[in-house]
């Protein structure tokens, strides 16, 4: 279910076929700040839209969509638990707002859309039964729009979501209550839609890509097709900070793959240039990656050139430290969670507030290190 949440992690004013009606030039500027992350100027621009058509549920969606999205691509300063009380209040609004207008296509569309952004603060939370009805509903509205004008491709993107990831990531409970909201799942549909989208749509053309991009990285086992759609969102959007993490991180993987890890750090410095690579989270990611992949031996080896590189940088020992304790070598995991803990106060990479995270879960960690030691 959490893969459901992570893909749910993800509009010209003429109408006419093949596009989504009343996408303005407006709507696209509002979707290029989001998908780089200038999220305060989007949520101005939504705001006067508000303002000036109060009644109509547009620009209500487009909010809950705005901050929804907005906290993978920038900082807001938002948490997690008021980012999903904001998407839910306005996915809430477009929907009662939609119910007091006549039922055209477009009402209907940015109706099911509401849902669908409701299932996912509705999931956010754990409330598994609401985000399936919620889903059940977005189903529901964006079928009859497809029915009405099968060229709305935007409106396939929610339907390409609830098509494919009840075939491939749902299990259990979760499983259950998908059976019972009718949603039991067509891969083949769903990729269908998704792509479809990811080359005809308009507001929702990036979050197809990225969406396809994870797919084909976490569930089709594809790192070259994964790769492949995240190129696509940066060429929409080259500041998309995502994408372009994603894209680096698998690019490195396929090297990896194809020539070995010791390769790969003899070209560092040429992939460096070519990556704009100059912080130590870059390698970081890609050694957890690695890891959680259950490719030990080549993430040991990335996360030990990464404290290389960057000698003073508390959180690459923490890594490493974090990377000899899954390899239950707990003598090694100790002596690098020692040294974190020494390099906190002087490294000026870090925030306070994550210097604060950091120390509290190495000490929590060398518990459990010496628990297992002793015992």
């Amino acid at each position: 279910m959490k893969y459901l949440l992570i893909f749910l992690f993800v509009v010209t004013s003429i109408i006419i076929q093949g596009q989504t009606p009343g996408f303005t030039q407006v709507d696209e500027e509002i979707n290029n700040n989001i998908f780089s992350g200038e999220w305060q100027e989007a949520k101005l621009l939504i705001e006067q839209k508000i303002r000036e058509n109060p009644e109509h549920p547009k620009y209500y969606f487009m909010k809950a969509y705005m901050y929804y999205l907005s906290r993978y691509f920038a900082n807001t300063g938002m948490s997690r638990d008021s980012t999903i009380d904001v998407v839910h209040y306005y996915s809430s609004m477009a929907i009662k707002k939609a119910e007091q207008l006549e039922q055209t296509t477009e009402v209907k569309f940015y109706t099911g859309c509401a849902y669908g952004f409701l299932a996912r603060a509705h999931g956010m939370r754990q409330e598994w039964w609401s985000a399936y009805w919620a889903a059940s509903s977005c189903e529901n509205y964006l079928e009859e729009v497809i029915d009405e004008d099968p060229e709305f491709n935007d409106a396939y993107f929610e339907l390409g979501v609830i098509k494919y990831y009840p075939a491939v990531a749902i299990t259990g409970f979760t499983s259950t209550l998908a059976w019972i909201g009718g949603m039991s799942g067509d891969r083949e549909l769903g990729l269908n839609y998704l792509n479809n989208v990811a080359d005809n749509g308009e507001l929702f053309k990036a979050e197809a890509n990225i969406a396809l991009g994870l797919i084909f990285n976490n569930f089709e086992n594809d790192l070259t097709t994964a790769s492949e759609y995240y190129s696509k969102v940066i060429e929409i959007h080259p500041e998309n900070n995502f994408a372009i993490t994603q894209k680096q991180r698998i690019d490195f993987t396929l090297l990896i793959d194809e020539k070995g890890v010791d390769h790969f750090i003899k070209e560092f410095d040429r992939l460096k240039v070519n990556y704009s690579i100059d912080d130590p989270a870059d390698l970081n990611i890609l050694g957890y990656y690695l890891m959680n992949r259950d490719r030990q031996d080549e993430a040991l080896a990335i996360f030990k050139f990464n404290l290389k590189l960057y000698p003073r940088v508390a959180n690459c020992y923490d890594s490493l430290a974090e990377c000899f304790m899954n390899r239950n070598e707990n003598e090694e995991a100790i002596k690098y969670y020692k040294l974190a803990y020494e390099k906190i106060p002087s490294d000026t990479t870090a925030t306070d507030e994550f210097k604060q995270f950091l120390k509290e879960g190495i000490e929590e960690r060398l518990e459990d290190l010496k628990a297992r030691v002793t015992s």
